[in-house]
């Protein structure tokens, strides 16, 4: 946090007042010296979440110094002061699970229940790296069970609960900016994915913020479900672990009615399943129909599971999804292959060096970190980025990505250059 001091007041209230807080250690992290910030915490500190309260309670400040120059954007201070305060947890107070939240939250009453009781599932099941209370597709107008969980292969962040093994893992290569994004990387996540609940265990109220403007805070956030119960007991989850769960996600899909694009919610009927097979390309208008985020989040292996008026909807991408048939699956196209582009050249131009022609839906093939790094040294990595030019490798010095590997979530285009990168292009032949 750095000077957001209404909505860490409304956080701290919210956190006092929840059941099983006297089982937990509370650390606040404070990014700099910001003496309002400073006040609200130690009201907090003396008063509401002061032991036996809580079990124990911190403030932390850490100096507030850039690691990319004075002018790095806001989510690089994010990244690094999380780096910072999870290396004091887990290395310094040597905790085996911490529970990271942000100062724009409010709680559920069983949130903190709710990691108690899912906390062991990291233990039994390798596949699994965090808990979150957080559900991407979580709106209001689906019919969610307040007692039901789910896998997601999409990090979700947002008041979420790692294990100290996995930090000594990714702490070290934590990256200095879109950590999040970082997390949401193949490279990061090694195919580990996340279990968080139907409805969500808390509520975003940062309308600004580094990674938030209005627009998006109210078409997707202030639509966003919000568990009110106290529940203390969610009953048997091992079919959360994952031979058990893809065993009933591939028996569901298998009994589904399939149905074509563009969905209309009004021609489902109640007890029925359906599948709707989507590509990348199709994905945003589907997900404005349903008034879902435009990229697919909350999905188990490319299945995203939808309660729509008392049917089950199944959204499931051709190209990546390895639970579907043959028959339903894409291909790349027969003699795809992945060409770097010289600095500031376009794909058309680069496939058409290679008396090849440039595909544009080819791009979401090659567009992953392992295969540009089978192209480009990668030097700082792989981060995620939005542009027309990306997948592509960042060739100029001046910029803070400078030697990074970069990969796309919007449609690339074949004509785009720039001429701070190096593209990777989908070169097929010529027809």
């Amino acid at each position: 946090m750095h000077h957001r001091t209404k909505y860490l007041e409304k956080t701290l209230s919210s956190l006092a007042e929840l059941s099983g807080l006297d089982k937990v250690t509370v650390y606040i992290s404070q990014d700099g010296q910001d003496m309002a910030v400073k006040d609200v915490i130690h009201k907090f500190e003396e008063g509401p979440l002061a032991p036996p309260k809580t079990r124990r309670f911190e403030h932390w400040q850490r100096e507030r110094l850039p690691q990319l120059g004075h002018d790095q954007p806001g989510h690089a201070w994010l990244s690094q002061h999380y780096k910072w305060a999870l290396d004091q947890a887990f290395l310094q107070k040597g905790h085996s699970h911490v529970i990271i939240v942000e100062d724009d939250m409010l709680f559920s009453p069983d949130f903190l229940h709710f990691f108690a009781a899912t906390a062991v599932l990291l233990e039994q099941d390798p596949s699994l790296w965090c808990i979150s209370t957080w559900n991407d597709n979580g709106l209001k107008t689906f019919d969610w069970d307040p007692m039901r969980m789910m896998r997601t292969s999409y990090f979700p962040g947002l008041g979420w609960m790692m294990r100290h093994e996995l930090w000594l893992e990714i702490g070290p290569h934590w990256p200095k900016q879109s950590w999040d994004h970082w997390m949401r990387l193949n490279t990061t996540a090694k195919g580990r994915e996340c279990v968080y609940p139907e409805v969500n265990r808390n509520y975003n109220i940062g309308e600004k913020g580094v990674n938030m403007n209005s627009q998006v805070f109210k078409q997707y956030l202030t639509q966003m479900s919000f568990n009110q119960e106290l529940i203390m007991d969610y009953g048997d989850l091992s079919y959360l672990l994952e031979a058990e769960y893809e065993q009933q996600l591939v028996a569901l899909s298998q009994d589904a009615e399939l149905m074509s694009l563009p969905i209309g919610t009004r021609s489902l009927s109640q007890g029925k399943v359906y599948l709707a097979l989507y590509t990348a390309e199709s994905y945003p208008r589907t997900a404005r129909k349903l008034g879902i985020w435009p990229f697919p989040r909350g999905h188990h292996h490319f299945v995203t599971k939808l309660p729509v008026k008392g049917a089950m909807l199944l959204l499931a991408d051709q190209r990546f999804c390895p639970l579907l048939p043959e028959q339903h699956s894409m291909k790349p196209r027969k003699g795809l292959r992945a060409f770097p582009a010289a600095q500031h050249e376009s794909c058309y131009a680069a496939c058409r060096n290679q008396e090849m022609e440039c595909n544009s839906h080819e791009f979401w093939f090659i567009n992953s970190c392992e295969e540009l790094s089978k192209h480009f040294p990668c030097e700082q990595g792989c981060a995620v980025e939005l542009g027309n030019d990306v997948p592509n490798y960042v060739v100029d010095v001046s910029l803070g990505s400078f030697q990074t590997c970069l990969v796309n979530q919007k449609q690339p285009k074949c004509e785009a250059a720039n001429p701070s990168t190096r593209r990777l292009c989908p070169c097929v032949p010529k027809q």
